[in-house]
C-alpha cells in the first residue's frame, strides 16, 4: 500500500521534478503542427530528453497568436527553463505572421518583438532562450519556419534522417567555406582575409575542407562565370558544415555582378548526404519577414534536400559584429573538439557577440565602411544578438567521428625523405582499410600558384581556375592499406621540393574505415630542413 501511495504521489507532481534527465527539450508548436513533430518528439525521449511540449492556444488567444503577443508564452517557457536543473533546449514550430494564412491562430508561432536599436519591434526568437530576462541567452532557440503540415513533417523528417545517418562518410569532418569579396577597399579588405585566415589556423586539424572566395586577389577565387556552378556543386556534394562570409540580402548571396547562390538555389538545390548545417553571416540571410521577402536562409531550411539547420542574420548585420559572431561561431565549433549539439555551436556566436574582444582599430576600421558611428559599440552588440536567428533544432546532434586511432612519426618531416609512421587502431576497425595522409595546414599557400594576368580573358580565367585547384588541395603525400592486424608500422616518401618542403609543419592523419564504423588519429607534425 505504501508503494502504491508513493507511485501516485510521484505521477501526481510537474514532470520537472521528477524527471531524472540531464536535458530538456522544448518544443513550442502551433495546433497545426502538434501531430507532425511528434516522431521528433519520440526520438528526442529515445535519446534520454525530457521533452514537454507547449501548444501556444494553451497560453495564447487567437488574438494574441494573430497579434504576436507571445508574452505569456515567453513566460512560461522561461519558467520550465528556470527550473530545469540540466541543459535545455527550446523549438519553436511555425510561422511567425499570417500573410496569406487562414485561420492563423492554429499555425503561427508568435517571435518575441525585437527591443534595442534597430532590432525594435522587430521579430526575433532570441528572447525565448533568456530566462533571466538578459539579451545574452544561456538556453539555445531554434525554429522551424514552416508554413504547412507538410513542411513540417519534411523537417522533423530531415532531422531524424541527419542524425540516425550513422555510416561512415569524410563529410562528418568536412567545411565548406564560400566567400564574397568585401568591396570596401584594399586596406580593409585585407584586414578582412587575414582575419579569415587567422581563424583557419586555429581550426582543429580534425577539420578538412575547401574555399572559395571571390576576389581576384585570392588564391581561392574562380572566374564569375564559374562562381555559381562551382559553389552549387561544393553545397550539393555534402558536408557537416557550409559557412558563409561575405555580403547578401534576403534574395541571395552577393556575387558583385556574377550569379552566386540564389534563393531559388537554395529552396531547390540537393545535397545527396551530408546536408549539414549551413551558416551565413550575410545580411537579411534569415530573415524572417520583410517587404523584399524571406532570406534565403529560409528557403535552405525548408528545403527537404537542403542544410538540415541554418543559422543567420534576420536584418543587415555590421561588419564588425560578424566578425566577432564568426570568432565565436570558430570558437564553439571548430578550434577543439566538435561538440555534441548545435546549441554549443549557437550559444557560441552569441557569447562572441556578448563578450567577444575585437581590436579598436579593427572596429574602427570595420564599422567606418560597413557600421554605423552613431549606434555605439555595447548597442551594435545587443542589437546582433537579437539579430541572429537559428532555423532548425537546436538539440541537433552533430556527426562525431570517433579520435580512437592513434598515430604518430619517428623524427621530423624532411623533403626527399622516407619516414616510419606508427598506427595503432581500436578493435573494431580492424581488418578495414586505412587512409594515411600528410596535408599542408589549411592556412598555408600551395607551393605551385601561376601569375594571374590583369587582363580579363581566357588566359586569365585559366590562372584563376588552376590556382583555386591547387588552394583546395591540401595532401602532400599519402597511401591506403588493408589492416589486420591493431599495431602496424608503414614507410611514406616525402616528395622533395628545391628548397625543401616550404611549410613549417603538416597535418599526418589516419583515418581508418570500415563499412559500419569509421576513426580518426590527427598530430601537427614538424617540418625538419636537409
Amino acid at each position: 500500500m505504501r508503494r502504491w501511495i508513493a507511485s501516485l504521489l510521484l505521477a501526481l507532481l510537474p514532470a520537472e521534478i521528477v524527471c531524472s534527465a540531464e536535458r530538456q527539450w522544448i518544443v513550442i508548436t502551433a495546433p497545426a503542427f502538434r501531430k507532425a513533430v511528434l516522431p521528433l518528439c519520440e526520438h528526442r525521449k529515445g535519446q534520454g530528453f525530457d521533452v514537454v511540449v507547449v501548444q501556444t492556444s494553451d497560453f495564447l488567444d487567437a488574438g494574441q497568436i494573430r497579434a504576436g503577443d507571445a508574452g505569456k508564452l515567453r513566460d512560461h517557457v522561461a519558467a520550465l527553463c528556470r527550473d530545469f536543473r540540466g541543459t535545455s533546449y527550446v523549438l519553436l514550430v511555425g510561422p511567425i505572421e499570417a500573410g496569406q494564412l487562414r485561420a492563423p491562430e492554429k499555425l503561427l508561432t508568435p517571435a518575441l518583438g525585437g527591443t534595442i536599436s534597430r532590432m525594435k519591434g522587430q521579430p526575433s526568437d532570441n528572447g525565448y532562450g533568456c530566462p533571466d530576462k538578459d539579451l545574452m541567452p544561456r538556453v539555445a532557440v531554434g525554429r522551424f519556419p514552416v508554413r504547412t503540415v507538410a513542411e513540417a513533417e519534411a523537417m522533423v523528417a530531415k532531422t531524424i534522417a541527419f542524425e540516425r545517418d550513422d555510416k561512415p562518410g569524410e563529410w562528418r569532418r568536412k567545411l565548406t567555406v564560400l566567400a564574397g569579396i568585401p568591396a570596401y577597399n584594399p586596406v580593409v579588405d585585407r584586414l578582412v582575409e587575414n582575419q579569415a585566415m587567422a581563424r583557419f589556423d586555429k581550426l582543429a586539424p580534425a577539420w578538412r575542407g575547401q574555399a572559395l572566395y571571390q576576389n581576384p586577389q585570392s588564391r581561392f577565387c574562380v572566374p564569375d562565370e564559374q562562381l555559381h556552378d562551382r559553389a552549387l556543386d561544393y553545397v550539393q556534394a555534402g558536408q557537416a558544415f557550409t559557412l558563409y562570409l561575405g555580403h547578401s540580402n534576403a534574395g541571395g548571396l552577393w556575387g558583385n555582378g556574377a550569379h552566386f547562390l540564389d534563393r531559388d538555389d537554395w529552396a531547390k538545390l540537393t545535397i545527396r548526404r551530408g546536408s549539414g548545417v549551413f551558416v551565413t553571416f550575410g545580411c537579411n540571410g534569415c530573415q524572417l519577414s520583410g517587404p523584399d521577402g524571406e532570406g534565403y536562409g529560409v528557403a535552405a531550411a525548408r528545403n527537404p534536400s537542403g542544410p538540415v539547420a541554418v543559422i543567420g542574420s534576420h536584418g543587415i548585420c555590421f561588419a564588425a559584429m560578424v566578425q566577432l559572431a564568426a570568432d565565436g561561431t570558430f570558437r564553439a565549433g571548430f578550434a577543439g573538439d566538435c561538440p555534441e549539439r548545435l546549441g554549443a555551436i549557437w550559444l557560441g556566436l552569441k557569447s562572441g557577440l556578448a563578450k567577444g574582444k575585437i581590436d579598436a582599430l579593427a572596429y574602427n576600421l570595420l564599422d567606418a565602411v560597413d557600421g554605423d558611428a552613431k549606434i555605439p559599440q555595447d548597442v551594435q552588440r545587443r542589437e546582433h544578438l537579437e539579430m541572429f536567428v537559428l532555423l532548425g533544432d537546436p538539440a541537433l546532434r552533430l556527426p562525431l567521428v570517433a579520435d580512437d586511432v592513434k598515430v604518430s612519426v619517428d623524427g621530423d618531416v624532411v623533403a626527399g625523405e622516407t619516414i616510419d609512421i606508427h598506427v595503432e587502431l581500436p578493435e573494431r576497425l580492424v581488418g578495414g582499410k586505412v587512409q594515411i595522409t600528410l596535408e599542408r595546414p589549411p592556412s598555408t599557400e600551395p607551393s605551385e600558384l601561376v601569375p594571374v594576368p590583369k587582363k580579363p580573358g581566357p588566359e586569365r580565367n585559366r590562372a584563376l581556375a588552376t590556382n583555386h585547384e591547387r588552394a583546395n588541395r591540401f595532401l602532400v603525400t599519402g597511401k591506403e592499406l588493408s589492416v589486420l592486424q591493431r599495431q602496424f608500422k608503414t614507410k611514406m616518401l616525402i616528395p622533395s621540393f628545391p628548397d625543401g618542403l616550404p611549410w613549417p609543419r603538416l597535418i599526418l592523419r589516419a583515418y581508418a574505415v570500415s563499412e559500419t564504423a569509421e576513426g580518426i588519429g590527427v598530430r601537427a607534425v614538424p617540418v625538419g630542413k636537409k
